[in-house]
């Protein structure tokens, strides 16, 4: 991690590693010469508390940690680094992207679309290349982050999937 691009997401990160969030998780959505996704959890309770903030489960809503705020991006969105996923303002929870490519420019624009590096892989670039894509970006997170590994197994059973998640 690298707080010194973006303090938030790297400690948001972290904490996530630290929580044991990511262990056999899979990357859901790969898309080769573009990005690789991951984030919703195998772990459908830590679903719960980190992603359903937007639902009518009221009990789920007071367990729910809060987005992340909007930082300023320092580095471009190069091939290797990671950012946070939004679905607009303010939004970062836990999904996180790996650049397939460099994503700064033309075509794909996500430095202007405010996407903010907060790391980089140092180690098993050649392993991310490797990232099942049969599935491209056809898994419903919702669904997903519900039912959680039972989902991905049972529907998704090729995808490639997070072991363990160390910050080095």
């Amino acid at each position: 991690c690298h707080p010194d691009w973006a303090p938030g997401a790297a400690a948001r990160f972290k904490e996530l590693v630290e929580l044991g969030f990511y262990k056999d998780s899979p990357f859901f959505r790969v898309l080769p010469g573009f990005i690789a996704q991951f984030g919703i959890s195998a772990d459908k309770e830590k679903n719960k508390t980190w992603m359903y903030c937007d639902t009518s489960d009221k009990e789920a809503a007071k367990l729910c940690k809060q987005p992340l705020p909007d930082e300023p991006r320092k580095v471009p969105n190069k091939k290797g680094t990671l950012s946070f996923a939004s679905s607009g303002k303010n939004s970062r929870r836990t999904q996180v992207f790996i650049n397939l490519t460099d994503n700064s420019g033309l075509p794909n624009f996500l430095d202007g679309q405010g996407f903010v590096p907060f790391a980089r892989i140092v180690r098993g670039e050649d392993i991310v290349k490797k990232l099942n894509d049969e599935y491209k970006g056809s898994v419903n997170q919702g669904k997903a982050a519900f039912y959680g590994q039972e989902y991905f197994e049972k529907i998704f059973p090729k995808l490639s999937v997070i072991r363990d998640a160390k910050i080095l």
